[in-house]
């Protein structure tokens, strides 16, 4: 009796399950079930494996967050310190000198070259005039990497930027046109400042940039300091001989960036 019975509630059993298997749904949700089971499996394990590895003192840390390593010098920013004077601007192939810095260990021939004649009277050049042959105007890019001390529109010499740079030095850029530049602001080297204009001091030089280096508020020869790095400054700036006169500049030339007025003489 009771074999019958089993017989008849298994036959029952497997009809039910026949029946519930002809069903559509029921393939695609033990599909998902078992898809979902692998994956729970696979995601435990992955995080058996980082646990382990976090835990484990003898696995190499790889340079993530802040575990980057002891040599931290890499992630310094690079200074001033370790770049080289370049010219104002980037075409240097069409861009021409149109004013020579007045030099006194330079011949009598070449500093007429480096006089700027302006109301009359003849004044030492304190930097270079840069301009194109043909007259038109041409991006002025920052010489070194620097902050922006003085934006500021000039009279007698245009609109005008000061870029300070370590080691108590000052690039000076005159006669701009379209400054993109403002006070406070940090540029690097190559970046463009302005562009190449006209101003009243000097109009003979047309369109043009007028760019110093000073050290110590001391103007000095830029094309000695071209591709050479500040370090160069120091030494070269203090070497001057009894013979050189050199009237050092007043505090309200320096503030005004004025030129040191030079007598006509029948030489010139």
């Amino acid at each position: 009796m009771r074999e019958e019975n089993q017989s008849s509630k298994l036959a029952k059993l497997k009809a039910n399950l026949q029946k519930t298997m002809k069903k559509r749904w029921v393939l695609p949700a033990l599909y998902l079930g078992l898809a979902a089971l692998v994956l729970s499996t696979v995601i435990w394990l992955q995080g058996s494996d980082e646990q382990i590895t976090q835990e484990d003192p003898n696995v190499e840390q790889g340079p993530t967050g802040t575990d980057q390593g002891t040599n931290t010098e890499d992630a310094l920013p690079v200074t001033t310190m370790n770049e080289v004077f370049k010219k104002p601007f980037l075409n240097e192939e069409e861009v021409q000198v149109v004013g020579y810095y007045f030099d006194f260990n330079a011949t009598a021939e070449q500093n007429e070259s480096a006089l700027v004649f302006y109301d009359n009277t003849f004044y030492q050049n304190k930097g270079m005039d840069f301009a194109l042959e043909s007259g038109e105007t041409f991006d002025v890019v920052a010489a070194l990497s620097g902050t922006v001390v003085k934006v500021e529109k000039d009279a007698l010499f245009g609109n005008l930027v000061h870029i300070e740079h370590e080691n108590n030095v000052v690039t000076i850029y005159q006669s701009l046109e379209g400054v993109k530049v403002e006070q406070g602001q940090s540029v690097k080297q190559g970046d463009v400042i302005g562009q190449a204009g006209r101003n009243l001091y000097n109009q003979e030089a047309g369109v043009h940039v007028h760019f110093e280096i000073r050290h110590d508020g001391v103007p000095v020869n830029p094309s000695d300091f071209f591709e050479q790095p500040l370090s160069a400054l120091p030494a070269a700036s203090s070497e001057k001989t009894e013979g050189d006169e050199v009237e050092e500049p007043t505090d309200e030339e320096l503030e005004e960036n004025a030129e040191e007025p030079l007598e006509e003489t029948d030489d010139l």
